[in-house]
């Protein structure tokens, strides 16, 4: 069934006429019954793209692009279908057909309307601190030592916060709503403090512009405090879903400056410190771990992305796990290496704009810059060494499942280490034909491939994302079929009201790194929030039916030791309450 109807869509298209929003982006020039532009599709230096008013549509005759109004905005404003529709029907003032039956949907709507009021004006508030001649002359002095000119605060539309109660004084003037400036997360405990009271504040927007949250970073060198402080999850921002930059990255392609490829960063700072070296195309994900919904919208920019993270051990890794989404999407992943304990603000700092566009020429794919991290891991003069850097090269070469391509990096491999070709390919066809249980232990890979791994990795991911419908308190960690989870999910409960980054799970004793990432990654995308709910319900409900069957089991073997009738009568009641259960439907 289509997501959206023949008679939806007529109507749209009329309401949202195609000369009328293609003139938004590109002057047209009438010509007889048409229109002419230059094409922003395609280096166009005269007009080739026409555009007919009576079939609405648009053909370019130089690069062939062509389509209706919602083909020109998927195109323009790097948008699915589905985005694109949406995106239109709010230019139109339609409600999509989905909502109608909501009754509570323009009462949403209204609300997110006059959150996004909010939150521009806030922004507006905080960057006119800094502009101010004297109460924002340190910060911008500040700005200046790291090569942050005006004109790039100006772009970013840095601001500053001069304490704790200016900014909500400034907000409630204007009319908005104690319960307004908390939904935001803009003002916190009974005094409505400015959450980030004496920070440079940075204005997060999603693809379409809107200030969406707020990151604020400490400038006068203060002990004891985070560093950065960002905005948690709201009505308007979900971090697994934003990628910092993404709406800069954008404008540049409306006004005809595409790029070819994308720079991914760890954070908005790094973002706008290249910015202000020249590279426009830095983007960031807003969390440790970079999320499939991020990666596909990444995707709907470029083609090829070159991941440059902080050059420690902490970075490198990041970076490991991080490439796995976009290569999910398909994308030419390049892998950047830094100097050993250097971001990318300090890259630029210490060699320069040219400096870093050699590192970026020197990017490598994903398996040789794997390669690398394991020949850097090992001291490949000695004998025991190479040993070692042979295990660790085959372990992660038998992932790779085109046998022309392993052969070529067993090449690399043989070159490093000595070890003939033929002899690295029969022990990496060892390896790869080896049984599961001689690879990993046997509970671990049932583990992974089971769905209730990946009902708990969901389940654990909304509960770190801050989903209204997702609590830890209403989980048990002995519902968790992984040790580590549980981990995670007691950690949750003991961070509970606590604004901690799920990145810090990275750093939690007891807490495997690598299932961190899981849960962190354990994305998906829903046609509502009402699936989105459903889906988690019955992620728990797949949980408490995986525990109750082992308790059955267990009960089951102890009816057999059991010789009193009374207490056998007794465990084949539990038995029948939890096997009448209501079962998983994912």
């Amino acid at each position: 069934m289509p997501l959206f109807n023949d008679r939806f869509i007529e109507e749209l298209k009329f309401k949202c006429d195609i000369v009328s929003v293609i003139s938004q982006y590109v002057p047209l020039v009438k010509k007889g019954t048409r229109y002419a532009c230059v094409c922003p599709f395609h280096s166009d230096r005269n007009p080739s793209m026409y555009v007919n008013p009576q079939g609405q549509f648009y053909h370019c005759f130089g690069c062939g692009a062509s389509g209706d109004v919602i083909t020109f905005v998927m195109e323009m404003e790097s948008l699915g279908y589905v985005d694109a529709v949406k995106f239109l029907a709010d230019r139109a003032g339609m409600d999509l057909p989905e909502y109608k039956a909501d009754a509570d949907y323009r009462k949403k709507k209204d609300r997110q309307e006059t959150l996004k009021a909010l939150m521009k004006d806030a922004a507006r508030y905080y960057h006119s601190n800094l502009v101010r001649k004297q109460e924002g002359e340190e910060a911008r002095r500040y700005l200046a030592g790291r090569g942050i000119t005006d004109e790039i605060c100006t772009r970013f539309g840095l601001g500053l916060s001069l304490g704790y109660d200016q900014m909500q004084a400034y907000l409630r003037r204007k009319g908005y709503a104690a319960a307004d400036l908390r939904d935001c997360g803009l003002a916190v405990g009974d005094r409505l403090s400015d959450a980030f009271a004496g920070r440079i504040i940075v204005p997060i927007m999603n693809g379409m512009g809107d200030v969406v949250a707020f990151g604020g970073r400490i400038y006068r060198g203060e002990k004891d405090v985070a560093k950065y402080k960002n905005s948690t999850n709201t009505l308007l921002f979900d971090k697994s879903r934003c990628v910092y930059g993404i709406n800069f990255v954008k404008r540049e392609k409306r006004r005809g400056n595409g790029f070819k490829n994308l720079i991914l960063v760890e954070g908005y700072m790094d973002v706008i410190s290249l910015a202000s070296a020249g590279f426009l195309n830095a983007v960031a994900g807003m969390g440790t771990a970079l999320t499939p919904q991020q990666a596909r919208e990444i995707k709907k920019l470029t083609d090829t992305v070159f991941v440059c993270y902080d050059g420690d051990d902490a970075g490198r890794k990041a970076a490991v796990r991080n490439v796995e989404p976009l290569l999910a999407e398909g994308l030419d992943v390049r892998v950047v290496s830094l100097a050993e304990g250097l971001d990318p603000d300090d890259t630029i700092r210490q060699e320069g704009a040219d400096g870093f566009r050699k590192r970026l020429e020197a990017a490598l794919p994903v398996i040789e810059y794997k390669l690398k991290l394991c020949e850097d891991a090992c001291e490949l003069e000695s004998a025991n060494g190479r040993a070692k850097y042979v295990k660790a090269a085959l372990r992660m070469l038998s992932e790779v499942k085109n046998a022309a391509e392993r052969e070529v990096y067993l090449g690399i491999v043989s070159s490093k280490s000595g070890v003939s070709v033929t002899t690295l390919g029969e022990t990496l066809a060892g390896v790869r034909s080896a049984p599961a249980a001689e690879r990993e232990p046997e509970q671990t890979v049932r583990a992974k491939e089971s769905k209730t791994v990946a009902a708990a990795r969901f389940v654990l991911n909304r509960v770190i994302n801050g989903a209204e419908y997702a609590s830890a308190e209403e989980l048990k960690a002995e519902w968790m079929p992984m040790p580590e989870q549980a981990e995670i999910l007691r950690f949750l409960k003991e961070n509970a009201g606590k604004a901690t980054a799920g990145g810090d799970m990275f750093n939690a004793d007891g807490i495997d790194g690598g299932e961190a990432g899981e849960v962190l990654n354990a994305e998906r995308e829903f046609s509502s929030a009402a699936a989105e709910r459903k889906y988690y319900a019955d992620c728990v409900a797949r949980l408490t039916e995986a525990y109750d069957a082992e308790q059955v089991a267990q009960l089951k073997e102890k009816y057999k030791e059991l010789t009193d009738r009374g207490e056998k009568l007794a465990v084949l009641r539990e038995i029948q309450r939890l096997m009448k259960k209501p079962q998983a439907k994912n």
